[in-house]
């Protein structure tokens, strides 16, 4: 695999950045975004229709990607594979449409800014420090004072 050169790369970096395309993609994390919870990503359950979401948001790079790649009268699999490999060199928030988590961590930004342009509470999105561990409970259960005050009296 030929890494793609640095002057390729800010060309195909300008044509994903261009204002319709990201119009379409900040329009597409808005209609979704309300599904993701504000618990760290490793605190909650993923259903199956998040990792359908990020083939879908992945699908909206690739299908730019290959856009671009007709124009340019390269192949898209080669390129795709060096982008891959310099977003894993150098993440950024592009690393989103690669990487599951970051992707779920992009929603939940989204998720804030829209509760606050919709002027909800805007919750701030967990940090993600591993998985959350029950505390287990120790001892014996409180009974209330008024079960206990009613046993008393027959």
């Amino acid at each position: 695999m030929v890494k793609p050169s640095e002057k390729l790369l800010q060309e195909l970096r300008a044509y994903m950045e261009e204002e319709d395309f990201l119009l379409e993609v900040s329009c597409w994390a808005w209609e979704y975004c309300m599904k993701f919870p504000f618990e760290a990503p490793s605190r909650w359950e993923h259903p199956l229709e998040f990792t359908q979401l990020h083939a879908e948001y992945r699908e909206l790079f690739e299908g730019r990607a290959n856009e671009f790649c007709e124009q340019e009268g390269l192949d898209i699999q080669e390129l795709l594979q060096g982008v891959a490999s310099s977003l894993r060199e150098e993440p950024g928030d592009t690393r989103a449409s690669e990487d599951y988590l970051s992707f779920c961590k992009f929603m939940q930004r989204v998720r804030q800014r829209r509760d606050w342009a919709e002027g909800r509470e805007v919750v701030p999105v967990e940090e993600d420090l591993g998985p959350k561990v029950p505390t287990p409970k120790r001892g014996l259960e409180q009974v209330p004072e008024e079960e206990q005050e009613g046993d008393q009296m027959d």
